[in-house]
C-alpha cells in the first residue's frame, strides 16, 4: 500500500485512460480534497494530473487505515466522503448517460461554480484551471461540442466568456435549470 494525498492548494484532474489513449475525467479535486486513496495490488485505479500548481500533503495509505481504526470520528468521515462521492459517481452517470450536450456542459459550469466557491475559491469570474478538451473528457463529449455549447450559453447570455478558461456567470438561475441542477 502506498499513499495518498490531501490536496492543500490548486486543482487536480483524476482521470482513467483506455488502451487506445483515450481517457475519461471522473472528478476535478480542489484544496481539501483527499486523492489517489483507492489502489488495488499497489496500483493506483485513476491517475492525477495538477491542473495548476498544486500543493499536498502525503499520507501513508496502511497507517492512514490503522489510525481510522482507532479513531471512529475519522472513520465515520471517511465513510462519509466515499459515500458523497460516490453520490457524485452516480449523477456524473446519469449526466453523460442521458443529459444532452449543452445540460452537460450547464450542469458542470454549475457544478464547478458550487464547488469553488464551497472551498473559497474565487467564482467572479469563473476561472475553470481546465482547458476546453479536458471538459470534453470530463462530459464524454468532442472539443468542439464543447465549444458549441459555450458558444450558445454565450447567445443565451446566461454566461460571458473572458479567456479561454475563464467565465462569468451572468444568470446562475438559468444554468441550474438547462443543467437541471438541483437548487
Amino acid at each position: 500500500m502506498g499513499s495518498f494525498f490531501k490536496i492543500t492548494e490548486g486543482i487536480v484532474a483524476v482521470s482513467r485512460s483506455l488502451a487506445d489513449g483515450r481517457r475519461q475525467i471522473v472528478g476535478i479535486h480542489p484544496p481539501g480534497d483527499c486523492v489517489g486513496y483507492l489502489e488495488i495490488n499497489g496500483n493506483y485505479l485513476f491517475q492525477g494530473e495538477a491542473l495548476t500548481d498544486v500543493g499536498a500533503c502525503a499520507f501513508d495509505r496502511r497507517k492512514f487505515d490503522l489510525f481510522a481504526l482507532r479513531n471512529p470520528d475519522v472513520a465515520a468521515s471517511v465513510s462519509e466522503t466515499l459515500a458523497s462521492r460516490l453520490e457524485k459517481a452516480g449523477h456524473q452517470m446519469t449526466v453523460i448517460g442521458q443529459f444532452k450536450a449543452i445540460e452537460r456542459v450547464a450542469d458542470f459550469l454549475s457544478k464547478i461554480e458550487k464547488l469553488y466557491g464551497a472551498r473559497g475559491l474565487p467564482t467572479k469570474p469563473l476561472t475553470l484551471h481546465i482547458r476546453r478538451g479536458e471538459i470534453a473528457d470530463h462530459l464524454g463529449l468532442t472539443i468542439e461540442t464543447v465549444s458549441r455549447c459555450f458558444s450558445k450559453l454565450k447567445k443565451r447570455n446566461v454566461i460571458a466568456l473572458i479567456e479561454s478558461d475563464s467565465v462569468v456567470l451572468l444568470d446562475p438561475e438559468r444554468l441550474a435549470e438547462i443543467g437541471q441542477v438541483e437548487q
